[in-house]
């Protein structure tokens, strides 16, 4: 049994769980659906190149804030910042390209140069934001002090709720007669995801505020912020559980006493029911309420006002986001790590026209941002374009399954691709050139990774109304339960984080505020090798290594305690250094022996991992997971595989052995050459090998050509053969389409 339960591993819910073990010292387990930890601020990889998806940029996080010492507390200062450019954002329109100081007077008078009728109001725009942010902290802090002391807070607000709860386009108009200059400073909306029509002002502000100084960005990439938290979390007892989707928040005598859970580490989800008597929730109001809670009988009844608040305020707007990997260096293109804000006119506020434009191939605006030069990783070239847009658009594939949408939605990530890619080579001329891999995620992604309605990431969205509300925010009408994250706090990677703070706040009760200030003044103590390691995770040493190719190694890890309940085909979190995790397919396993074929092409972590490892080496492995398994025998079964895509095969191969059926198997295996032909190394192999070389002259028995001249070839019937296919992500999703065209029915993936 744990002390708390945390629905959700994003910025706010391991904020949430880091200050209650740290602070106490409780047990937290943190449930992830998604089998990455972090929420928004996870990353995920192709072929070594690493995107991080929702976090950007962060404010206010130079060494001595308030922010910076959260960050430090949470992550036992392991976690490092980088500095943005000083103009870390372009604000770019027609006839106009405005980079943002890192200072708020040279701002100010970047703008006056610019602008000089509207001096004054400039001027007072500048003190407005203050003001208004100002009215949004002391909304924060009603949560942290003790409940008699809210309504003074209240009171204070209310002075400046006016100005605060209009909307922002209502105060631009107000103040500013140039529509150019109103547009310009409108700008970042995109940070909070609602245009200066629906917005209100306050949030407009502390987000404005929260850049006044400059923008930063985590060494190594946003999926070290997760990485770095956890092990303070485990440090207590606690643990960050992946896959693990949360079903029912359970309510007992009107009090939260625990979760019904999917657990989806294994081939077949099994449900199970998790008890604590504090549960967190950080996956929104609208799913919390919605959805995790009933909404009938006595807890309906309770919930009924909330859910009707929420409805009145509406939702929000998600985003396409456009991951590209370049074949050069972005900073040849003069590019020194800013974010561009690329507009092809001036009204922010016509998301319906905005989202037609886009969905025809002709974006109006777009978010470009450079992942590899803001995290120092330059080992592979990378770039981000985000569009805005309004869900509704993609309604009509809402139901069908991911990555089985159809060769219309195909055409249309097509033509929104071409689009974004246009944009940005009007800001950014000879950008198309760098680009060598493309891959679109749409508001469907996101709400299948996420779990956010329709894919709106933002929650709740920031109108006048929802600032107004004293119905949403970290307390519930269910005893025992707390809501974290920003529909507690604000929108954004901070403002998840603050609501994270108030949530703890919460749960410590009156004192809380002060235990947790009292805290951050101190650092927790580092997880040492006799620190707590969670069920999942073990203790592992390398056992044997040897070189199959120039770039392939097979290695064996000796783990404590043997497993028996690995299913063929799984794969492991391996940790190769500096908070740093990469999954492997598992290639064997024999009591307490698990072996791994690792490539070192990409050159990488995991690459200078594997290379460098000596005998002995000490490490930490999370197994297994994955639901890449052998499907119930169809008749045939043919495995599509490079390089070290054969890992998953090899205990299926052993499997289907062991079951008298693997003479009914074919392998296709592609190589460059004959010296990368890995499998006269390994086995069982199944007696039907086809070995494609695309590099070089096919040995005799082998065949000249890539792994889908092979499929090309295979005379096959669709309807009872089963295809596996692994390997690098364009191999896979190139042999799927070619599988998919010929009538192939059952085609099971797995890309590295």
């Amino acid at each position: 049994m744990y002390d708390v339960i945390v629905i959700g591993s994003g910025m706010g819910g391991l904020t949430a769980a880091g200050l209650l073990a740290g602070v106490v010292g409780q047990r937290v387990l943190v449930l992830e659906k998604h089998t990455e930890p972090g929420g928004q601020t996870h990353v995920f990889r192709r072929d070594g190149a690493s995107w991080d998806v929702g976090l950007h940029y962060v404010g206010q996080l130079a060494p001595g804030s308030s922010m910076r010492a959260y960050m430090d507390y949470l992550s036992g200062g392991a976690l490092q910042w980088t500095r943005l450019p000083e103009a870390f954002d372009r604000f770019i329109y027609p006839g106009l390209d405005f980079g943002v100081p890192s200072d708020p007077q040279q701002y100010q008078q970047k703008l006056v140069a610019a602008f000089p009728d509207e001096a004054r109001a400039i001027g007072r725009y500048f003190r407005d934001i203050q003001r208004a942010a100002r009215w949004s902290v002391l909304g924060f802090m009603r949560h942290m002090v003790p409940r008699p002391v809210a309504p003074v807070l209240r009171w204070l607000q209310r002075l400046t709720a006016g100005q605060a709860t209009q909307s922002t386009k209502h105060y631009l108009a107000q103040h500013f007669r140039s529509p150019q200059l109103q547009a310009l400073l409108a700008s970042q909306w995109g940070d909070y995801g609602l245009p200066p029509a629906h917005s209100a002002f306050a949030t407009h502000a502390l987000i404005v505020s929260h850049y006044l100084h400059g923008a930063w960005f985590p060494q190594g990439g946003s999926s070290r912020i997760a990485r770095t938290f956890e092990k303070n979390i485990e440090r207590h007892g606690g643990s960050v559980r992946v896959a693990q989707e949360v079903r029912e928040i359970l309510v007992e005598n009107g009090r939260a006493t625990g979760v019904r859970v999917l657990d989806r580490r294994g081939p077949q989800p099994v449900e199970r029911v998790l008890r604590a008597p504090l549960v967190i929730s950080n996956v929104g109001a609208r799913l919390t309420y919605q959805h995790l809670l009933p909404t009938h009988g006595e807890v309906g009844a309770a919930t009924a006002a909330v859910r009707a608040e929420m409805d009145q305020i509406g939702t929000g707007f998600s985003a396409v986001t456009l991951y590209l990997r370049l074949n050069a260096d972005a900073r040849s293109l003069g590019v020194k790590g800013e974010n561009f804000w690329i507009n092809t006119d001036l009204n922010h506020d016509d998301i319906q026209g905005q989202t037609q434009d886009l969905m025809q191939g002709k974006p109006r605006r777009a978010y470009v941002s450079f992942p590899s030069i803001k995290s120092g990783e330059m080992r592979w070239h990378t770039a981000e374009i985000i569009g805005l847009v309004d869900p509704q658009a993609f309604a009509s594939w809402q139901t069908t399954p991911k990555g089985y949408r159809g060769a219309g939605y195909a055409a249309l990530k097509d033509r929104i691709t071409q689009g974004l890619l246009g944009l940005a080579e009007t800001a950014l001329p000879g950008f198309g050139a760098l680009v060598t891999y493309a891959e679109l995620a749409t508001p469907l992604t996101f709400e299948n990774f996420t779990s956010h309605p329709r894919g709106v990431f933002y929650g709740i969205p920031a109108t006048p109304q929802r600032l107004r509300s004293d119905l949403l925010g970290p307390r519930t009408p269910i005893e025992g339960l707390y809501l974290s994250g920003q529909d507690a706090g604000s929108l954004g990677i901070v403002g998840a984080m603050m609501g994270g703070v108030v949530a703890a706040c919460q749960a410590l009760g009156a004192k809380g505020y002060p235990m947790i200030q009292a805290a951050l003044r101190r650092q927790p103590a580092a997880p040492t090798a006799a620190s707590p390691l969670p069920p999942e995770k073990c203790r592992a040493v390398l056992s044997a290594k040897r070189a199959l190719t120039p770039s392939i190694w097979a290695l064996s890890f000796e783990v404590e305690g043997a497993l028996t309940h690995f299913a063929a085909g799984q794969y492991a979190r391996v940790h190769v250094g500096h908070d740093e995790w990469r999954d492997y397919s598992i290639a064997g396993v024999e009591g307490t022996t698990v072996r791994f074929l690792i490539s070192t092409r990409t050159g990488g972590h995991g690459s200078r991992f594997a290379e460098t490892a000596k005998l002995g080496t000490q490490t930490l492995i999370e197994l297994p997971l994955g639901e890449y398994t052998l499907a119930p025998h169809l008749g045939r079964q043919v495995f599509v595989a490079t390089g070290t895509g054969l890992a998953p095969f090899l205990p299926m191969f052993e499997t289907l052995a062991r079951a008298g059926q693997l003479d009914h198997a074919t392998l296709l295996f592609g190589c460059a050459t004959a010296r990368e032909d890995i499998t006269t190394a390994l086995g069982p192999l199944p007696p039907q090998v086809m070995r494609c070389f695309s590099r070089a002259p096919a040995p005799e028995g082998g065949m000249q050509g890539r792994v889908t001249d092979g499929i090309a070839r295979l005379s096959f019937e669709p309807t009872d053969t089963a295809f596996y296919v692994c390997g690098a992500s364009a191999m896979v999703a190139d042999c799927k389409a070619l599988l998919e065209s010929r009538g192939a029915l059952h085609v099971f993936i797995e890309g590295y």
